[in-house]
């Protein structure tokens, strides 16, 4: 049987650990690939080998999500890599001492 998100393509920020971390192998579990994005390099290395160690498919970008070119590089990335991304799971832990700046939602063009 085919995990409810098999052949779609996930981005977990947050995901070098606690719920970002579980998320991602959740998403993999399910059969989606995963997009691994966060600051703490290791962790994130740690994840994408935690899924791939189980068959699945997952790579790891560093991210400062309170830059909005760091986020459009996340989008660009799984689209490039995989052709698609279908879900997106923010998480931050470090949100409550810095907040992100808020945003304008706006059209962006990949190709």
């Amino acid at each position: 049987m085919a995990g409810l998100l098999q052949g779609k393509v996930s981005l977990v920020t947050g995901g070098a650990s606690g719920i970002g971390r579980a998320a991602a192998l959740a998403f993999a579990r399910e059969g989606a690939r995963v997009l691994v994005a966060d600051m703490v390099e290791d962790g994130g290395k740690e994840t994408v080998k935690l899924i791939t160690d189980t068959g699945g498919d997952s790579m790891f970008t560093k991210c400062d999500v309170s830059r909005g070119s760091d986020v459009e590089a996340l989008i660009t990335i799984a689209v490039k890599t995989w052709g698609r991304l279908d879900c997106a799971l923010t998480t931050r832990e470090s949100a409550a001492k810095s907040p992100a700046s808020p945003t304008k939602p706006r059209k962006t063009s990949i190709a």
